[in-house]
């Protein structure tokens, strides 16, 4: 009997130490848990009021981005306006090139100006003798020329009228490209014109030596100028005197 309220007495005992422990357990851990609510308030507590120093004094981070922000508006702006001058840059340089080319056209002409000086220099060193027989010359061949160019409308004339020869020089306007064409320009008295409704006898420097005349003979005059006493044939060939 003894030993059994001893083995009794005994699991009572077990029975509260392990109640104790698990208590004391358990309440370590709510004093672990209410520590660290506790902290965790401590913790809101200050971040508050930290929030509440930003708003009051916001940190030198936000300055130092505002400072930022106007740095970089700055740098766009300087950015900017480099490519203004690049661009600046490239229209120079185009000018420059454009002012080189017109340097090289000028430089050109300044050569060719004083060639056409250094000629007119020679020239003006001829005596007028020289110079009367250049002007002469220089007319005698503008005459031959105009006497082919008849020659040549007479035959083309005939060619469109039964191989016959026009009646006038006025009857060959539509093959002649300009009445100045019968004018000598070594002719002081006939009035050169412009316009076929202002030719006349009186404007024309040659004379039509084979009106009407048959085309078929080559060798027959057609035309000739009394200044320079140069003819041209119904073949439209020139004879010089």
């Amino acid at each position: 009997m003894k030993r059994l309220v001893s083995i009794l007495l005994g699991g009572v005992l077990a029975l509260s130490l392990a109640l104790n422990i698990f208590l004391w357990g358990r309440l370590s851990s709510q004093n672990i848990q209410l520590r660290s609510a506790q902290a965790s308030a401590t913790e809101i507590d200050e971040l508050r009021r930290q929030n509440q120093e930003l708003q009051i004094n916001p940190p030198s981070a936000f300055n130092s981005a505002g400072a930022d922000g106007r740095e970089l508006a700055q740098l766009r702006n300087e950015v900017s306006q480099l490519r203004k001058q690049a661009a600046e840059v490239l229209t120079l340089r185009a000018q420059a090139g454009e002012a080189a080319r017109l340097r090289a056209r000028l430089a050109t002409a300044t050569q060719d100006l004083a060639r056409a000086e250094s000629e007119l220099a020679d020239a003006v060193k001829l005596s007028p003798e020289q110079m009367q027989q250049l002007k002469e010359e220089a007319q005698s061949v503008q005459c031959v020329n105009s006497l082919k160019q008849i020659g040549l409308a007479a035959r083309l004339w005939a060619k469109d009228h039964g191989d016959v020869f026009p009646p006038d020089f006025i009857s060959m306007r539509d093959y002649l490209a300009t009445p100045k064409i019968l004018f000598c320009p070594a002719d002081a008295v006939a009035t050169r014109v412009s316009d076929w409704p202002q030719l006349d006898p009186s404007s024309i420097s040659y004379r039509f030596l084979n009106p009407n005349g048959n085309a078929s003979d080559p060798a027959k005059p057609l035309t000739t100028c009394p200044i320079h006493g140069h003819t041209v044939l119904s073949d439209a060939s020139v004879q010089r005197q």
